[in-house]
């Protein structure tokens, strides 16, 4: 992907570093901001409090996602 993946990277920039797979992992993890355009340009481990998911679980998804 290319992109270095912290708690503090915004899902916007996931979705343009990875526009597919990003949001097909979104949408696995129930969150319907992947889908409605709903709140992107948050942090990545603030969307995952929102939605109720914890967050270090989330970010080494979005990591491994990043790693291949």
């Amino acid at each position: 992907m290319g992109l270095e993946i912290r708690g503090s990277t915004l899902l916007v920039d996931i979705f343009k570093a990875s526009p597919g797979a990003g949001a097909e992992l979104s949408r696995k993890l129930y969150w319907p901001c992947a889908h409605c355009g709903g709140a992107i340009s948050e942090p990545l481990t603030m969307a995952a409090i929102r939605h109720r998911n914890p967050p270090r679980a989330v970010l080494v998804a979005f990591q491994a996602l990043a790693d291949g």
